[in-house]
């Protein structure tokens, strides 16, 4: 399905998407272009009383929307068990691929590291769980210096060795809160780790292991940090502040905030190198909340927004396929259920949502080039497990 254009004029009024004109770095609206966008009535879901917690005060939980025809593809969807999570609640961050060594890694908070997979064929094999002593949250694949980099609950970035899966480092960022999430710039061989509750970035070389620089005084909800091949710089996201950060990993300096100029609270982040044009997994709209889901698409050099779709939207990670031309979003507080929103890479337009469950807690995935198949996790109580599915053209 493709986004039909409308004119730009208002942001977010009377529950529907009408957004404002795209407004450049830390900056406020200009004249209002026309962009690819969607307008579409923001219903808003009816709690319902469910299970009871031990102070005996009902949890509400929010009633889910029917989903919209039009907007989804129901698939097939493949169960793939984490045998140290079998009959647990699995707490999954960042999964990542290597493509080259067909493996997979889940950073596992239930199993205090990672969970490492071996996807040669359609059906993934589990190898086995790399304890880190903490909860990982993001995690990155340096396969120039051999390792893997996993932010820890704890405050440590674990390093592991891709050959013999140990720990055989780790780094002290010296914050309260997690190490959270981190990518790599293979370029200037660093990590760039958002301490996401205490406001600050960590640079770690990653053939050393030493930290080379903290960014402080960066605010709160730091997210998804994203190197950009095709320019050279660092990305990062915040949900809190409704901003994109840009740095330059050459001389690791900030370089500058662009603020969004529609509500968006920006987790994950992905690119497409080669037009420079970023989708960003807007938080805001969760099922059971105020606001609007949608997606953004972002224009990395202006820092402004291209294009606004109502169709997903309150979810967390993205990613992006150089092989289909595609963007993946994890829209796991989706109103209508959660779901895997598919994207066109080149230009930025909706195609399709796919079901993963009612609160699956779809909100991370991994694309597996080789065979085809976007790689998710279940969250569901007591199911701790991943599921795979061939995604629609």
């Amino acid at each position: 399905m493709t986004a039909r254009p409308i004119r730009l004029s208002a942001i977010l009024s009377a529950g529907v998407i009408l957004v404002a004109s795209c407004g450049g770095p830390s900056a406020g609206p200009s004249a209002s272009p026309t962009v690819a966008a969607v307008a579409t009535t923001a219903p808003t879901p009816s709690p319902t009383a469910s299970a009871t917690p031990a102070s005996g005060a009902p949890t509400p939980q929010p009633t889910l929307l029917p989903p919209v025809a039009a907007d989804t593809t129901v698939v097939s969807l493949t169960k793939i068990p984490i045998p140290p999570l079998s009959g647990k609640t699995a707490s999954i961050d960042l999964i990542q691929i290597d493509q080259a060594a067909h493996r997979l890694y889940v950073a596992d908070r239930t199993t205090n590291g990672v969970d490492v997979f071996d996807i040669s064929t359609k059906d993934a094999k589990y190898v086995k769980s790399v304890d880190a002593g903490s909860g990982a949250n993001g995690i990155v694949v340096a396969k120039d210096v051999n390792k893997l980099f996993a932010g820890l609950n704890d405050s440590n970035v674990a390093v592991i060795d891709l050959t013999s899966l140990t720990v055989i480092a780790k780094v002290s960022t010296g914050g309260k809160g997690r190490a959270d999430e981190l990518d790599y710039d293979p370029k200037d061989k660093k990590v760039y780790v958002a301490n996401s509750g205490d406001g600050f970035v960590t640079v770690i070389d990653a053939a050393t292991n030493a930290i080379v620089k903290k960014l402080d005084n960066l605010g709160a909800a730091l997210e998804q940090p994203q190197y950009d091949t095709s320019d050279g710089l660092m990305y990062m996201t915040s949900s809190d502040q409704n901003a994109v950060f840009v740095f330059d990993p050459t001389k690791d300096v900030l370089v500058r905030k662009d603020v969004l100029a529609v509500i968006c609270n920006p987790q994950g982040l992905a690119i497409h190198p080669k037009t420079n044009q970023a989708l960003l997994g807007c938080s805001v709209g969760r099922a059971g909340s105020t606001g609007t889901p949608l997606t953004v698409a972002w224009d990395l050099s202006k820092g402004i927004f291209t294009g606004v779709f109502g169709q997903v939207g309150a979810g967390d990670s993205v990613t992006y396929s150089a092989k289909t031309d595609r963007f993946y979003f994890g829209a796991h507080n989706f109103p209508h259920g959660s779901v895997i929103g598919i994207f066109s890479g080149s230009p930025i337009g909706f195609l399709t949502n796919v079901p993963t469950g009612s609160f699956s807690g779809a909100k991370n995935l991994a694309y597996d080039e080789t065979n085809n198949l976007i790689y998710t996790q279940d969250a569901l109580p007591g199911e701790g497990a991943l599921f795979s599915f061939t995604p629609p053209k």
